[in-house]
C-alpha cells in the first residue's frame, strides 16, 4: 500500500488562533498522509497560534517595538548582551516585555526575531543560534547607499546566515510612532524577503500592531527601502521650487509697480516701504495661490487634447507633462496654505480706511485741525462708512466659499480619508468641486478689483495690476475646458480613456 505524506511548511506562524486546527491546542502540529509519488526531504512543521516573539537590542528602538508588541497581546523576550544593566532593566520594565540574555532569548518559542541592532554589531550576535530563522531587520543606514551594487543590511544579514529567513521591515516606523502612533493602521510598512512564508509572518506582525504592510518583494528591494527614511520629501522638491519660482516672480512685480513706480511718479521715495512685510506679501501669496490653483487643473487639460489629439490612452506623455500631473496634489496643498495665510492677514486689514473702494460711500465733512500751538487750518475730512457694499459683500462671500472648498479638496487627499472615498466620490471632489473652487476664487478677485479690472494699469500704463495677471491662468484654464464640455468632444474623450483608439493610432502603437 502506497503510503501519503503531506507536506507543511517548517516556518512557525505567528498566527491569531488560541488553538489549532481541528480544535487541537496550540503546539507543533505534524500530519503523515500516503502519496502516490516519491517526496524528496524531511517531514515539515506548522505552529499555528504562537504570539511569542524575541527582538534582539534592548535599545530605544527595541524597547518601543516591544511595548507596541506587548499592547498588541504579544509574548515578547528582549535579548540583550547586558541583562543586569539597571538602565536597560529600567528600560525593559516599562514596556512589559521580558528580559533576558540574548541566548536566552533565542531559546523561547519565538515566531520571529527582530534585529533591532545597527549593522556594526551583526558580528556580536550569536549567530549559530539564528539558523532556521524567521529574521526581521529593522536597521537604518546613517547615510545613503554610494551606488545600486551596494548590498543593504537585510543582504548583508542574511549572508551572515545564509539558513535563515530573512525579512527587511519596520525601519520606517521610528520609535516615536511605535510609542504614540494610534491602531488605525494609516501608516505603511514596507516589508522585502525572498522567503514568502516569513514575509507572511512579518505581514501578521504588522497588522498585529496596527500598521499596513506593504510587498515590495525580493530582498534586494531592501536597498530601497533603507533609502526611504534617509530621503527629505521628494516628491515635494518640484512643487515647491515651483511656488517659490512663482513667489519670487510676482513678488518682483508688486514691488515694481507700489515701492518703485509710486517713488518714481511721486519723486519723493518715501512711500510704501512700510507695506513690504505685509501689505505686498498679502498681495503676492493671494495671486500666487490663485495661479497655483489654476496650475492643479492645466495639465490635465493639456493631457486631455493630446489624448484627443493623439487618438490613444496608451502613448505616454512627455516627461514635463508626466512631472506636472504627478505633483499636483502637492500644489493643491501648497496653495491651500497660501489660501489660508491670505484670509488670516486680509481679515486683520480688511477696514474702510485699507479697501475704502469694497465700502459704502464715505461722509466727508470740513474740520479745523490745528497744526501746531499756534496754527490751525481747515481739512476735509472723511468719515469712513463701515457697512460693505454689494461688490463688498460678494467679495467677502465668494473669499469665504473658496476657502471652504479649497479646505474640502486639501483634507478629501490626506490617504486616510481618501481611503473611504469611492473613486466616483473622489473625482467629484477634486475634479467638480475643484473647478468651483477656483472659478469662485476668481470671482473674488473681480469683485475685489472691479472699479480697475478693465481701465487700469500700473507702473505709467506698462504692467498690469495684480488683480489682472492673477486671473491670466483660470482664463486660460477655463477656455480650454469650455470646448471639452461639448457632449460630441466629451463622449469621444471618455471613449478613449476607456480603451478605444483611433484606427490611425492603433496602427501606429502596433508598429511600436
Amino acid at each position: 500500500m502506497m503510503q501519503f505524506v503531506l507536506l507543511i511548511s517548517n516556518i512557525k506562524a505567528c498566527g491569531h488562533q488560541t488553538r489549532g486546527i481541528f480544535g487541537f491546542p496550540n503546539g507543533w502540529f505534524k500530519i503523515h498522509m500516503s502519496s502516490p509519488r516519491e517526496i524528496q526531504g524531511e517531514n515539515k512543521i506548522i505552529y499555528y497560534g504562537n504570539r511569542v516573539v524575541t527582538i534582539l537590542g534592548s535599545g530605544d528602538y527595541g524597547c518601543a517595538l516591544a511595548g507596541r508588541l506587548v499592547r498588541s497581546g504579544y509574548t515578547v523576550y528582549i535579548g540583550s548582551r547586558d541583562p543586569n544593566k539597571q538602565r536597560v532593566k529600567q528600560l525593559v520594565q516599562k514596556t512589559g516585555a521580558i528580559l533576558t540574555g540574548q541566548e536566552t532569548a533565542l531559546a523561547q518559542d519565538a515566531c520571529a526575531v527582530v534585529i533591532a541592532v545597527g549593522r556594526d554589531h551583526y558580528d556580536y550576535l550569536p549567530l549559530q543560534n539564528l539558523h532556521d530563522r524567521v529574521l526581521i531587520d529593522v536597521s537604518n543606514n546613517t547615510k545613503k547607499r554610494k551606488g545600486p551594487h551596494v548590498r543593504s543590511n537585510a543582504e548583508y544579514l542574511q549572508g551572515l546566515v545564509p539558513a535563515a529567513h530573512v525579512v527587511k521591515g519596520f525601519n520606517v516606523l521610528s520609535a516615536y510612532a511605535l510609542e504614540n502612533g494610534g491602531m488605525q493602521g494609516s501608516k505603511e510598512v514596507y516589508l522585502a524577503g525572498d522567503d514568502t512564508s516569513a514575509k507572511s509572518i512579518a505581514h501578521d506582525l504588522v497588522r498585529g500592531i496596527g500598521f499596513t504592510p506593504v510587498d515590495w518583494g525580493s530582498l534586494r528591494a531592501a536597498r530601497d527601502i533603507e533609502d526611504v527614511p534617509l530621503k527629505l520629501m521628494p516628491s515635494w522638491k518640484r512643487p515647491v521650487a515651483v511656488v517659490f519660482g512663482l513667489f519670487t516672480f510676482h513678488w518682483i512685480l508688486a514691488f515694481i509697480q507700489f515701492q518703485i513706480c509710486y517713488n518714481l511718479a511721486w519723486g519723493n521715495w518715501e512711500w510704501g516701504w512700510k507695506h513690504l512685510g505685509m501689505q505686498n506679501f498679502n498681495r503676492v501669496i493671494a495671486i500666487n495661490a490663485l495661479w497655483t490653483l489654476s496650475f492643479c487643473y492645466l495639465p490635465g487639460l493639456f493631457a486631455a487634447y493630446l489624448q484627443l489629439w493623439r487618438g490613444t490612452k496608451y502613448s505616454q506623455f512627455p516627461n514635463w507633462l508626466d512631472q506636472w500631473l504627478k505633483m499636483r496634489k502637492q500644489l493643491g496643498l501648497l496653495m491651500l496654505g497660501m489660501a489660508a495665510m491670505h484670509a488670516c492677514i486680509s481679515v486683520a486689514m480688511l477696514a474702510p480706511e485699507t479697501t475704502e473702494w469694497v465700502y459704502e460711500e464715505p461722509q466727508k465733512i470740513q474740520a479745523v485741525v490745528q497744526v501746531n500751538a499756534n496754527t490751525t487750518e481747515t481739512k476735509l475730512i472723511k468719515l469712513y462708512n463701515a457697512e460693505l457694499n454689494w461688490r463688498g459683500e460678494l467679495f467677502l462671500t465668494t473669499g469665504a466659499v473658496a476657502l471652504c472648498l479649497t479646505v474640502v479638496l486639501g483634507i478629501s487627499s490626506l490617504p486616510s480619508v481618501t481611503a473611504t472615498l469611492s473613486w466616483r466620490e473622489f473625482t467629484f471632489i477634486q475634479s467638480k468641486l475643484g473647478w468651483v473652487a477656483m472659478i469662485t476664487a476668481a470671482l473674488h478677485d473681480i469683485f475685489l478689483a472691479w472699479k480697475w479690472m478693465f481701465i487700469y494699469w500700473g507702473c505709467f500704463n506698462t504692467l498690469p495690476i495684480g488683480p489682472q495677471y492673477a486671473l491670466y491662468p483660470t482664463f486660460i484654464c477655463i477656455v480650454l475646458k469650455l470646448p471639452l464640455l461639448l457632449p460630441p468632444v466629451d463622449k469621444y474623450l471618455q471613449q478613449i480613456r476607456r480603451g478605444y483608439e483611433r484606427p490611425a493610432a492603433f496602427k501606429k502603437t502596433d508598429i511600436a
